[in-house]
């Protein structure tokens, strides 16, 4: 029996981009698929060029997958409360998931080839759209994929250690 693969997720809330990329180094990330629709970010260093470029100066992989993000509008909806994120979500494994074969074909293929991870703004990926994207690779491969959800690393409170005199 072939062992599981594994498929990992992060979001970029809460980082800066070094800590950002120096992160994904340590974890043995190899390549990053991007599955905004669209890769803007207010978030210094988050747009499509800047991330590629500071995930290259560690020979990560760049992938954007525009064909796995949430529509623009249904965001702005859920923003304004017009929907609820359930709803987007709801929407997004119906409407969007069943047209992304080939995008949920090409993840599977490029997690088959090294460490991938599908990345999102949300650090919380039980509220984004990336974990409907990672159980629709999961479903394609029979269940022979775990998913791991990258976590930032939270930061340690200080000891005060250099306060003290001995």
């Amino acid at each position: 029996m072939m062992p599981n693969m594994k498929l990992f997720t992060i979001g970029y809330q809460g980082f800066e981009i070094d800590d950002f990329v120096a992160f994904l180094a340590r974890k043995r990330i190899r390549r990053l698929i991007d599955v905004r629709k669209n890769p803007v970010s207010r978030k210094k260093g988050f747009s499509k060029n800047k991330l590629a470029a500071a995930l290259a100066g560690k020979k990560i992989e760049y992938v954007h997958l525009p064909g796995l993000g949430v529509p623009r509008e249904w965001r702005k909806k859920a923003e304004k409360h017009s929907i609820t994120r359930e709803r987007m979500f709801e929407d997004y494994r119906k409407k969007i998931l069943p047209k992304a074969g080939e995008e949920i074909s090409l993840v599977q293929k490029m997690i088959e080839e090294m460490n991938s991870t599908l990345l999102c703004y949300e650090e919380d990926a039980s509220d984004c759209h990336r974990r409907f994207a990672g159980e629709a690779v999961k479903k394609k491969m029979k269940g022979r994929l775990e998913i791991v959800d990258l976590l930032r690393p939270k930061k340690r409170p200080s000891l005060g250690l250099r306060d003290r005199t001995i």
